[in-house]
């Protein structure tokens, strides 16, 4: 009797989720998100204060400012500041990353995956950690591509 019971469990369990995978459909949601997980060890993609506000690195953890959607439009969108993209204001080096509106009319915030697991804005420079040395909170800045240095390479991680 009990495997029968187990068993009549399990089938509602995968029923329910089968049903929750059905009507979740195409839209964007923690779901569909990834942490970007940098190679040079167990530090993450952070935006912890909003909108408008300077990207970081932390270590990994299970926070929504660290979850990231890849739009259609090519952007990087935050899972915790929903229509909050990855943005550039310019291509010079040492620009920092922002948390800003996602616009579809600019590039400055578009980006690119690259097979080397680089990041590249579509106004040219790459996602990089500030000095190449990651700690808690340091700033995540735009700077000029160099092949694989892992302060620029990023693995999506769900």
């Amino acid at each position: 009797m009990r495997l029968l019971f187990d068993g009549r469990r399990s089938l509602s369990i995968v029923g329910a989720v089968l049903g929750a995978a059905l009507l979740g459909g195409g839209v964007a949601s923690a779901a569909d998100s990834v942490q970007l997980k940098s190679r040079l060890g167990n530090w993450c993609l952070d935006a912890p204060n909003g909108s408008n506000t300077a990207t970081m690195v932390n270590p990994c953890g299970g926070s929504q400012s660290q979850r990231w959607v890849f739009n259609s439009a090519g952007q990087i969108e935050s899972v915790a500041f929903p229509g909050s993209c990855l943005s550039i204001a310019n291509p010079a080096d040492g620009t920092p990353v922002t948390l800003s509106s996602c616009q579809t009319n600019t590039n400055n915030a578009n980006w690119n995956s690259q097979p080397n697991g680089q990041l590249t804005s579509a106004l040219g420079p790459c996602l990089n950690i500030y000095g190449g040395v990651a700690q808690p909170g340091t700033a995540v800045i735009a700077y000029h591509c160099i092949p694989d240095v892992a302060d620029e390479q990023w693995d999506s991680v769900a």
